[in-house]
């Protein structure tokens, strides 16, 4: 142990990691020793970003698609998506020494997911994946069988997978919850798991290319500023001579409080897609009065992206801004100022200059220079007429009306706001009249307890019964829940109009490619269909002659694919397949066929 810790502090001052690899069992689940290595080696490895440790986890020329903290629906993107040629079945690489501390497999999110830790306090994360080494492939079909499930989440031992640098661990696909074929690559550090730029770690990608920028926003906001903006403009930006101008280079006319907020986008050298800009400052007269870059984010916090950008905005038109200014409930960690948190008066008869600078992590820059004047401040603007009360984003809230009532936790807004609340008669398939809730374009960061009192629950649908919200084409989306007491209750982070319907359709079951005394001699695989016309596929089970077997479901084209088994012998078989909703009802399909 002596000899060990001498190893290691020898090779923390000489910034050596190869000659402490092999010695130590560093995984998640071993001994001491492996906290000492980890604290230790942690006063370099995380801290610096190495630039040298990992090697490309792919043999091919790296092209993204899509780059970290990059804005996505309710989240930052973790990591860097690397574009595999539009094919999938590329070897995939351990980039260091490291053993299997995770399998994941999931019909959304990531699919089929590998996590690989490697001794410098770093795991590095592979989603989106078609297959998996031999030796992994037999041990996670052995699990998935074991457990009767293809959904699985697996923890090995620190000694079961162990990858040399350079060996092949998977192949890249396009499963889970991916738009087409990629490889998602992380970078996480081991302990907290908070997720960092792999850019920053030496990936050669090229880029040469500055960020665009397309658009601005200018915030008015009323006396108090932790009630949010009340108006905003949008300004189209353009680019000449190699700059960019908004307003044909004209000042704005504003008054009394204001923010900005900039609508940007990169690309990198070999690839059309919009990624993220990597930081964007604001200056006021020379001095900063906004800056945020993204080298790291933990997944606790990753949902404040909502109130970074112009949440409104984005769920109306489609339109990214981030904003320039943070609103007190937001509590990411990547604004370096917090000097009126990006918010600044203009006040009446003064000119003022202001630049923004936008960086990619390579480091090449656009900037947009614009000029403000100040005009006399406007009269207050009254509150919404249906305001009920004003909820504070940092207390518990409650509120109730006929037939209503929820329950709302500290910091599940953003800022304040002036609640409003209104009812619309009930529909043919509604239980309950339709309660509007404030309005959809307010973003929320925590769950809220919501209960709707159904006008009459008939002992039919009782167990049926859940609550709905309904989309921009008035369509109702589930937002499930339960009958307790008289009340239908559940959790939601959404505002907008809700009810409470009952869920009594089955689900649909559309074979593919089976037919009842069909011929599947010549077949590889089984593939059925499923949807569900509400509260969601609960649970579904695929067998042959009694036995349970292995359908991957493929949740982007909603088929359920079992490839068959070469020990299933030739002749005559039994296939039966059930699936039931979230509210237990259910559906059976049989078929007999010959192989």
């Amino acid at each position: 142990m002596k000899f060990t810790i001498r190893i290691l502090l020898r090779a923390i001052c000489h910034r050596v990691t190869v000659s402490v690899v092999e010695p130590l069992n560093y995984c998640p689940s071993t001994t001491l020793r492996v906290t000492v290595a980890f604290l230790l080696l942690s006063f370099y490895s995380t801290a610096q970003h190495p630039k040298d440790y990992f090697c490309s986890p792919l043999d091919i020329p790296l092209f993204l698609s899509g780059n970290f903290g990059e804005i996505r629906t309710n989240h930052f993107h973790s990591g860097i998506d690397i574009k595999t040629q539009g094919v999938e079945g590329k070897p995939v690489y351990a980039p260091a020494d490291g053993c299997v501390s995770r399998i994941k497999i999931a019909a959304g999110g990531y699919g089929n997911a590998l996590y690989l830790t490697h001794a410098n306090g770093y795991t590095t994360v592979y989603g989106h994946l078609s297959a998996y080494s031999d030796t992994l492939k037999k041990y996670i079909t052995a699990e998935q069988y074991k457990k009767e499930s293809f959904e699985i989440e697996l923890i090995p031992d620190s000694n079961l997978f162990r990858f040399k640098k350079g060996d092949v661990i998977a192949f890249t696909g396009n499963t889970g919850s991916s738009g087409g074929p990629h490889l998602h690559f992380e970078l996480r550090d081991t302990k907290t798991e908070s997720t960092y730029n792999p850019l920053l770690f030496g990936f050669e990608v090229k880029d040469k290319i500055p960020p665009a920028i397309t658009s601005l926003a200018v915030y008015d906001f009323d006396e108090n500023p932790r009630h949010g903006w009340r108006n905003r403009k949008i300004y189209s930006v353009t680019k000449a001579d190699g700059k960019y101008i908004v307003n044909g280079g004209k000042p704005f006319v504003v008054s009394g409080i204001t923010g900005f907020g900039l609508e940007v986008y990169d690309q990198l050298d070999g690839a059309d897609n919009h990624n993220g800009a990597y930081s964007i400052e604001l200056l006021k007269d020379s001095a900063r009065i906004y800056f945020h870059k993204i080298d790291e984010m933990p997944f606790y916090l990753s949902r404040f992206v909502n109130s970074h950008i112009d949440y409104e905005e984005k769920k109306l038109r489609g339109n990214i801004f981030q904003k320039s200014f943070v609103e007190p409930g937001n509590q990411l960690k990547i604004y370096e100022t917090k000097i009126s948190a990006g918010i600044t008066v203009i006040e009446e008869g003064k000119k003022y200059t202001f630049r923004y600078s936008v960086k990619d992590v390579a480091g090449n820059t656009s900037s947009l220079e614009f000029k403000v004047e100040g005009a006399k401040l406007s009269a207050p603007q009254k509150k919404d007429s249906l305001s009920v009360k004003t909820f504070y984003y940092d207390s518990v809230t409650v509120f109730s009306a006929a037939g209503i009532k929820l329950q709302m936790p500290n910091f599940c807004l953003y800022r304040d706001i002036d609640f409003a609340y209104a009812t619309k008669p009930k529909t043919k398939q509604t239980y309950s009249a339709i309660h509007s809730i404030y309005k959809n374009t307010e973003p929320l960061q925590r769950e809220y307890a919501l209960s709707i009192k159904p006008d009459s629950i008939p002992e039919k649908v009782k167990d049926k019964l859940l609550i709905v919200s309904f989309n921009s084409n008035g369509n109702p989306v589930s937002e499930g829940g339960k009958l307790i007491n008289d009340s239908v209750t559940t959790k939601t982070k959404n505002f907008g109009d809700f009810a409470v319907m009952a869920d009594t359709t089955r689900p649909k079951i559309t074979p593919v490619n089976i037919t009842r005394d069909g011929d599947l001699s010549a077949a590889k695989t089984i593939k059925v269909k499923i949807t569900d016309n509400l509260s969601g596929i609960g649970f579904y089970r695929g067998s042959i002659d009694g036995n349970w077997i292995l359908m991957e479901y493929d949740a982007k084209n909603i088929l359920l694919t079992y490839t068959f088994d070469k020990a299933l012998s030739k002749g005559r078989h039994y296939f039966e397949f059930t699936v039931s909703d979230l509210k237990q009802n259910s559906a059976k399909y049989e078929a007999h066929f010959n192989r």
